[in-house]
């Protein structure tokens, strides 16, 4: 199902819900950064990030498959994720794997989970908006990107994630953001800058003729 998003109280309350699943302790929340959030519901309306909601079956057990459990400790170790702690979170990224095994082996770029050379990314749990903008700057190979929330418990034990897919436009308004907030440490770095004077006292000795 795509979903449609306005510049607005409603949409940004939306978008906040979708990038920040978690809501126990350290929650963040999209509204703290009003440039981000701006930038993005910008591109979300006017079709430039597209977004879909997908469910699937959520795998409360999947720690005991072999096979993905394979993958995953394969890729956890070139993260620093904590591996066989069975947090929710692990199985989160062990349920998102087995979605996205049709993308091929999965590698970790530092930030994300990656298939294609970059061209494909996953999150799971919350994201900030700045991180996610600041990625896509310095990614123009992007295509699309997947974030699979937390789930929330149903009956038929199924969850749910996003998938943003992701224009040359979003690149490039992702790309102005990024010049943005150097431009504010630029100018905030030339303000810091203050050249000491020190005042002459009167019983200083004459300087030598």
């Amino acid at each position: 199902m795509e979903l449609k998003f306005s510049s607005d109280l409603d949409s940004a309350k939306r978008l906040d819900e979708i990038m920040n699943s978690y809501s126990g302790r350290d929650r963040g929340s999209i509204l703290a950064d009003e440039h981000s959030m701006e930038v993005t519901l910008f591109l979300l309306e006017h079709g430039k990030i597209t977004v879909t909601e997908h469910t699937y079956s959520y795998d409360q057990d999947i720690q005991s498959d072999s096979e993905m459990m394979e993958v995953y400790s394969e890729l956890a170790r070139e993260t620093r994720w904590k591996q066989f702690a069975h947090t929710e979170i692990e199985r989160i990224r062990i349920n998102a794997l087995r979605q996205m095994r049709q993308e091929g082996k999965p590698s970790y770029d530092g930030e994300f989970m990656c298939w294609r050379e970059g061209r494909v990314f996953a999150h799971c749990g919350n994201l900030d908006l700045p991180q996610l903008l600041l990625y896509l700057a310095s990614h123009e190979q992007a295509e699309r990107f997947y974030l699979f929330t937390y789930p929330y418990w149903t009956e038929d034990h199924t969850a749910k994630y996003y998938r943003f897919d992701l224009s040359e436009t979003a690149i490039k308004g992702a790309g102005i953001y990024r010049e943005s907030i150097w431009e504010k440490l630029r100018q905030a770095s030339a303000a810091s800058v203050v050249s000491p004077s020190f005042p002459q006292q009167e019983d200083d000795p004459a300087s030598p003729s």
